[in-house]
């Protein structure tokens, strides 16, 4: 198939999602369905209109099953044993739905961070969104990695997305319109469960137009010998740091009982900041451009620490998880201002004449959103896999990787 050269974006978009387009094989029914429903949440302004319709008794179950069913995905052939099987080396990574797919795959079988891991969880992961070539980005990452795979969707779309997506897409509508999580595993995938978190689902409808929740994907790796369970999670972003923690509350409490290793990884948005407050604007504002550029250093790659510290890593270690031994306090994600609700709400006009103080702020949030978790591994040890995060890079977030003993 032909591709646009990697690095390059948005000229050849077009043309590389029509050729994409036409390479995947649709599942006709789940397509009309997935259609079906976003013509329906097209007719609603709010998620409390869309509650109140008459519709909604046919829809609502309609919904429940097309967002509760994981779909798997099984390699050509057997994926050759672990190089080293006292280990399980695992990847986590926010591939920004994959809008670049071809870096992210690329980078997955040549990096040498990244190659040939037993495990990878993936965060921000689409199916048939014009904004990743229509694809089945699962189905295409298990099929080049020769890897058993699961995904959960989290979000049914009815817009191209947002920030950079509208770009990426094109004049190209959207197909199945879905996002979500997703595990590969060196090793089959046993038991799969899809856990719905609390989320703020009037934010993502009425202002994001699209319909779902925040969920997370437990699944059994059958790891011969030695199964363990491995979770893939995406925390919500809009909210205060107490909404996080009740989503990991949630998420223990499931696993709570659990007696096998466990491995917990996920974007976690751990910002620091209250988000969706009155006052969230202006307090977010002041803290990144007059806190002193140490303390704010600290803020923003020890989130589990301090006083403005996440207090999701409180429920993480009173249920016996350690993320300690594998993080390095790189930053995972560069923030890009022009992203941000809460500066296009402060300086709106005023944006230009603030630009030079945005720039500076910008390089100073350095943030460490992305994290490994584990409960009942003898050891281990994580870092972040560098160069391919950013602007004309594979995704916005740096991939991080760790290994479980």
């Amino acid at each position: 198939m032909l591709t646009p050269p990697i690095g390059r974006r948005g000229d050849a978009g077009r043309f590389r999602l029509l050729l994409c387009c036409a390479a995947v094989t649709r599942e006709p029914r789940f397509l009309a369905e997935c259609e079906a429903l976003k013509r329906v949440l097209e007719r609603y302004p709010t998620i409390e209109a869309l509650h109140a319709s008459p519709e909604w008794g046919d829809a609502g179950p309609r919904f429940a099953r097309l967002l509760g069913t994981p779909r798997r995905h099984e390699p050509a052939a057997p994926p050759a044993p672990s190089p080293d099987p006292a280990r399980v080396r695992a990847v986590h990574w926010n591939i920004e739905h994959g809008n670049w797919y071809d870096q992210v795959e690329d980078a997955l079988l040549r990096h040498p961070d990244l190659r040939d891991a037993d495990l990878l969880l993936f965060n921000e992961i689409d199916l048939g969104m014009a904004r990743a070539g229509n694809r089945d980005v699962t189905s295409g990452l298990c099929r080049a990695l020769d890897r058993h795979g699961v995904w959960a969707p989290l979000y049914l779309e009815t817009t191209a997305g947002r920030d950079d997506d509208a770009r990426c897409a094109g004049d190209v509508p959207n197909q199945e319109g879905l996002f979500g999580v997703a595990i590969l595993s060196r090793w089959p995938i046993g038991e799969v469960r899809v856990l719905d978190l609390p989320s703020p689902q009037r934010i993502q409808f009425d202002l994001e137009r699209m319909y779902g929740r925040h969920a997370a994907l437990i699944a059994t790796i059958e790891r011969p010998g030695a199964p363990f369970v491995a979770v893939s999670v995406h925390l919500e972003v809009h909210r205060t740091r107490a909404h996080r923690t009740a989503q990991v509350a949630d998420l223990l409490r499931a696993l709570r009982h659990e007696t096998r290793p466990t491995v917990i990884a996920g974007d976690f948005n751990s910002h620091t900041f209250d988000r969706g407050l009155w006052h969230a604007p202006a307090t977010g504002a002041a803290a990144l451009l007059l806190t002193p550029g140490e303390a704010l250093r600290r803020r923003l790659l020890y989130p589990d620490r301090g006083p403005t510290r996440e207090p999701l890593f409180d429920e993480l270690g009173r249920e016996g998880f350690e993320w300690e031994r594998f993080v390095d306090r790189e930053p995972t994600l560069k923030l890009r201002f022009d992203r941000l609700d809460e500066v296009r709400q402060m300086f709106g006009p005023a944006r230009g004449v603030a630009r030079g103080v945005l720039a500076w702020a910008e390089k100073r949030a350095k943030l460490r959103l992305d994290w490994f978790a584990g409960r009942g591994w003898r050891g281990g040890r994580g870092h972040t896999a560098q160069g391919l995060d950013g602007e004309g890079k594979a995704s916005d977030h740096a991939p991080i990787v760790a290994e479980f003993e």
